[in-house]
């Protein structure tokens, strides 16, 4: 590639992101560059680096050949400069990354002590609902745009439908020349903030992560919100505590958490165990038969201990084995590196060449954008009237023995 540019950070989609995120990012962002909206110039080729981003990341073989050259020049630290880019129109928070440098982390909640401490006393003071102690460590650049009644009227809205608990911060990002909405350029860091709340009307008792932005100004570190208007938040939250399908809402997303595993992004054993029990029923029904695979990966001595890193890989070889199966199979993470695969109206036969696809396509994969290789063995059973018990671990049981088969031929090479 001729002008390397980071893709994803232009669709601003994480790197593993699915493609309906993609798609999503790609129709937002055409509502704000398209020519019919925006007919400035910068705009307009703002839409053609857009466009030629989501040609790329739409397309399964594109992006994975993107997605190993992404890997080699920025994942693993050897980026190619990249051109600047063309000035373009001030955007709000959200859509905005602006920096000059970055500075190593440091260690807990690796930002500088002034900007935790006051991130943190915002919190402290949401918590305790001294709106006045926290309106005051909101910075000069969103105070322009509203004042002291406004936003104690969106924090109450905030409060009667929920009670904040602890919150935990994690420096992400610095920025030594960060835009805000009054046109200044201040020094920054972005904080991800772990948050417990209470949900009043169901007492639902959840953890959520969001961004937080602290801005240096005249000296010391303020808490920048961004928003120009606090009028749409507070109708949010006030139509959410008035209305009872929220309360359906939320239950439905508390059924949706019980049978996915939400960091890995697919089903956990549960829900897995549901998708086999459908899949029986209309084999039984049917007579059409389906198999079940389990998928083992064990990773290098050294990068065992790192727990990020092999968090990052597991996801990637979800995302791999995702990738490789059909629309109509499903596939699922059951916890100790185990990935479980259902082979819809497929025999043993074909679920076996299935099986050696995945394996190839993960080895490949994972050792093309981490630099290691990893070791994963598989399982297979097909299904003829067990239990979902019994089928899964059936699958688990020819794991086991493939695994203590390698390690046998591997002490015999030894002596």
């Amino acid at each position: 590639m001729e002008q390397w540019e980071d893709l994803y950070g232009l669709l601003q989609v994480h790197p593993q992101a699915e493609p309906d995120i993609i798609q999503g990012a790609y129709k937002r962002l055409c509502k704000k560059y398209h020519p019919d909206v925006n007919p400035s110039f910068q705009a307009q080729q703002k839409m053609q680096r857009i466009n030629r981003a989501y040609e790329i990341l739409s397309d399964a073989a594109k992006r994975r050949a993107y997605h190993v050259e992404w890997v080699r020049r920025g994942a693993r630290g050897g980026a190619a400069p990249v051109p600047p880019p063309a000035p373009e129109p001030r955007v709000e928070v959200r859509e905005r990354v602006v920096y000059v440098n970055r500075e190593p982390r440091e260690p807990s909640h690796g930002g500088t002590p002034g900007a935790a401490k006051a991130l943190q006393d915002y919190f402290d003071c949401l918590s305790r609902r001294d709106y006045k102690g926290a309106y005051a460590l909101v910075s000069d650049a969103d105070k322009q745009f509203f004042g002291f009644g406004p936003f104690v009227e969106w924090q109450e809205s905030v409060s009667a439908l929920y009670e904040l608990g602890a919150a935990r911060l994690r420096m992400f990002k610095r920025y030594d020349a960060f835009r805000t909405n009054a046109d200044g350029k201040l020094r920054a860091e972005e904080y991800t903030v772990t948050i417990t709340e209470k949900h009043k009307t169901t007492g639902k008792v959840t953890e959520s992560s969001l961004t937080k932005y602290t801005v240096l100004e005249g000296g010391s570190w303020h808490i920048y919100l961004g928003y120009r208007d606090l009028t749409p938040l507070k109708m949010q939250f006030k139509v959410a505590a008035s209305n009872p399908k929220e309360v359906q809402f939320l239950s439905l997303w508390e059924k949706h958490k019980e049978k996915n595993d939400l960091d890995m992004g697919l089903p956990n054993r549960r829900g897995f165990e549901d998708d086999i029990a459908r899949e029986a029923y209309r084999s039984k029904r049917y007579a059409r038969p389906f198999s079940l695979g389990a998928f083992s990966i064990v990773l290098p001595g050294q990068i065992a201990d790192d727990a990020a890193l092999c968090e990052r890989v597991l996801k990637y070889a979800g995302y791999v084995i995702s990738q490789t199966v059909r629309c109509i199979d499903s596939v699922a993470w059951l916890g100790d590196n185990l990935f479980g695969v259902l082979l819809a109206e497929t025999g043993r036969r074909e679920a076996g060449a299935a099986v050696r696809r995945i394996l190839r396509a993960v080895r490949h994969d994972v050792a093309a954008c981490f630099d290691f290789e990893v070791v994963i063995t598989a399982g297979l059973t097909e299904y003829g009237g067990h239990s979902v018990d019994d089928l899964i671990d059936g699958c688990l049981r020819t794991i086991r023995a493939a695994a203590a088969e390698q390690s046998d031929s591997s002490a015999t090479r030894a002596t």
